[in-house]
């Protein structure tokens, strides 16, 4: 995801930040779990020792914590040490090569549980053309995306396999240890009074902010609760799934078609996203598209579980420069300066989030209000997340640099009725490494990105007209 210049400090407490119970009250409340996958193509043959000296590496890291309730009400939950972990699945059928993409689709499956662990899996399995594919899968409650790489950072490091850019954690075993009894936040009653005053301090205080703030302005651009609300169906209790597409393509014609457009990876990221729901009739040309861009806060040594926030901007869908480049959003040059505006305001504390001072309260409701509150909840129109260039370790977590990467947050337990609730468009996720650019697109408008085709055909398009070659998965 993106990272701006700078970062914010670690917060020095064990208890659960609110991103970490949002996720931890849609699995328990909704019973939608949502996880981050990694899959890594490797051109060397299945070695099932480095696997295991991997997860032994992970097993030893920040992803083994659980949580534990709060023992009074209004007080935070807290994380603790875990000693559950599942053993590593290491297949001995080899995987045909245009299968990879149904193989990853399984292990995403994984049954995680961040109250009772374990919190992560991996996977590996020879492929027919003789090499392999490794799988990583952890709790989005336990792991963002910066907690994700740095863990498996810190595991490679630990398992000898590349030391020389440990990353975000120096060493998988300075990682795991949470704060201990007295040391940054006690963890008895005493404690648990004094979270729980200060959060109803702060909840009393987030409502009078709220009440200065006065109305939120409308936002003037396409957006998922813009679409009409879906009449129940007969179906709506059958599992949802969604497609998803991953294609590769040089990173250097990427970077070279961003800056000719006067943007950059990113900001062509965000204009592919908005040109792909075009190119599907998802989103409608000449209105705004409303982009959601997630925004990495972690520091160096932070252990947060979730240290993420996320900026919205109005993509302009107008542009439109020659006949030939219909359907691009060309001036990449105007989405670059609004997301660094945003991304400035966002990490100087000066941009004002609707959301901000009521999350204490929200972090405080009982489930059953929560269940009610997110009836409603729809998802971003558009996702662009961008993972940026992927450190070498992270790139060869066998201590052979990949192929082929995917990374990517799936949904466990959608139905189809959630599914057309949520009114999204389509999530994306971008990275980089060794020359190759990835963009996974997941499909979430049921009429118009619902199959695999239709995903790949609006890629494809946009991907000619801004002279990008293809390789799907």
């Amino acid at each position: 995801m993106t990272s701006p210049a700078t970062t914010r400090e670690p917060t020095a407490s064990n208890r659960l930040t609110y991103d970490d119970d949002l996720f931890l009250r849609t699995r328990r409340v909704l019973g939608v779990a949502v996880v981050n996958q990694t899959v890594w193509r490797l051109p060397a043959p299945l070695d099932a020792a480095a696997v295991r000296a991997l997860h032994s590496g992970l097993a030893d890291g920040p992803l083994q914590r659980v949580v534990r309730p709060g023992r009074l009400p209004g007080a935070r939950d807290r994380w603790a040490t875990s000693t559950v972990s599942l053993d590593p699945l290491v297949e001995s059928t080899p995987v045909p090569d245009d299968a990879v993409l149904t193989w990853a689709d399984r292990q995403a499956q994984a049954n995680l549980d961040p109250v009772s662990g374990p919190t992560w899996a991996l996977a590996a399995a020879p492929t027919a053309s003789g090499g392999s594919v490794l799988s990583y899968v952890t709790s989005h409650v336990v792991a963002d995306g910066g907690m994700h790489v740095g863990a498996l950072q810190a595991a490679v490091a630990a398992a000898g396999f590349r030391a020389d850019d440990a990353g975000v954690f120096a060493s998988a075993s300075g990682t795991r240890r949470l704060p201990r009894e007295g040391e940054r936040i006690r963890t008895g009653l005493v404690a648990d009074l004094r979270d729980a005053t200060g959060q109803a301090r702060a909840a009393v205080g987030g409502l009078r902010d709220v009440a200065r703030q006065g109305p939120v302005p409308p936002v003037l651009a396409q957006q998922s609760a813009d679409r009409p609300r879906p009449e129940p169906r007969t179906d709506d209790a059958q599992p949802a799934s969604p497609p998803v597409v991953v294609v590769d393509t040089d990173a250097s014609t990427w970077h070279r078609a961003a800056h000719a457009a006067g943007g950059t990876a990113n900001s062509l990221l965000i204009a592919v996203c908005t040109e792909i729901l075009l190119a599907a009739g998802a989103a409608t040309a000449g209105m705004p598209v409303r982009v959601s861009v997630p925004v990495s806060l972690r520091g160096r040594e932070d252990l947060r579980s979730n240290a993420t926030s996320g900026v919205s901007l109005a993509v302009d869908t107008t542009v439109t420069p020659a006949p030939e480049r219909a359907g691009v959003v060309a001036d990449l040059a105007q989405i670059r300066a609004s997301a660094a505006a945003e991304f400035r305001a966002l990490t100087s504390g000066t941009r004002v989030e609707a959301l901000g001072p009521l999350k204490p309260l929200l972090q405080m409701v009982p489930d059953a209000v929560a269940k009610r509150a997110a009836r409603d909840a729809t998802a971003p129109l558009c996702l662009a997340s961008n993972l940026g260039r992927l450190p070498a370790t992270f790139a060869a977590p066998l201590g052979t640099s990949a192929s082929g990467v995917l990374m990517r947050g799936v949904t466990q337990g959608l139905t189809r009725g959630r599914l057309r609730q949520m009114r999204g468009g389509l999530d994306s996720w971008w990275s980089e490494h060794d020359g190759v650019a990835t963009l996974v697109v997941l499909g979430l408008d049921e009429e118009r990105l619902g199959e695999p085709g239709q995903v790949r055909a609006a890629v494809e398009a946009v991907y000619a007209r801004h002279a990008l070659p293809t390789r799907f998965w």
